[in-house]
């Protein structure tokens, strides 16, 4: 196997090598007269790690609203076995409840065009106000459904049921499901009675 001569002289056996170039080199004299080859040359950067880009961290999650913080977990009604003996005791229940709930959902159009446009409170009969029909607002506004209305309507409806109006059997039935909500743990109480929408019948 050949031995490796200097870069340099061409004669002596090689010991070392440049740091710049790998060139071999055999002594310091011949190290020195082969450095200025590099006098001219700049130095080879070394490679940089480009930062980590700044991820900026999430804002704490607000807190929730005090109505969802008191908001009761219903669906532990529908495994109550009480739930069960009230809808067996009292057939009227379940459709009362649907009753309530339907008026928080927004009518479909055709339904809507069929009765004339929405009509809330006070917008059902002969008016007093000039022209014909009595009113002479804009009809869109009277027409148009929003949650509040349809909440309203919902409310009037218990209230009308749990005053008898609808008979004492449908009044007694949702007296006891009010009475079984409010056994529902919540982390505030409340004591108004009250309808929300999502799927869930509210009374709090």
């Amino acid at each position: 196997m050949a031995e490796t001569l200097c870069g340099v002289c061409h004669t002596a056996q090689k010991k070392y090598k440049c740091p710049t170039c790998a060139l071999p080199y055999c002594s310091i004299p011949c190290f020195k007269l082969h450095k200025p080859t590099h006098a001219n040359e700049t130095p080879t950067p070394a490679p940089t790690v480009p930062p980590e880009p700044d991820i900026p961290k999430p804002l704490p999650p607000k807190p929730l609203p005090k109505y969802l913080q008191s908001t009761r977990d219903f669906s532990l009604i529908a495994t109550n076995p009480k739930y069960e003996n009230l809808l067996k005791m009292h057939p009227s229940l379940l459709p009362t409840l649907q009753k309530v709930y339907a008026k928080t959902i927004e009518p479909y159009p055709e339904e809507v065009n069929r009765r004339g446009g929405y009509r809330g409170r006070g917008f059902g009969g002969r008016g007093r106000g000039r022209g014909r029909g009595g009113w002479h607002g804009n009809r869109d506004e009277v027409r148009k459904w929003t949650e509040k209305k349809g909440d309203a309507d919902a409310m009037r409806l218990m209230k009308k049921i749990r005053e008898g109006e609808n008979g004492d059997d449908e009044m007694a039935a949702l007296s006891e499901f009010v009475r079984l909500v409010q056994e529902v743990p919540t982390s505030k109480d409340m004591g108004n009675t009250g309808i929300r929408r999502g799927g869930d019948l509210h009374i709090v």
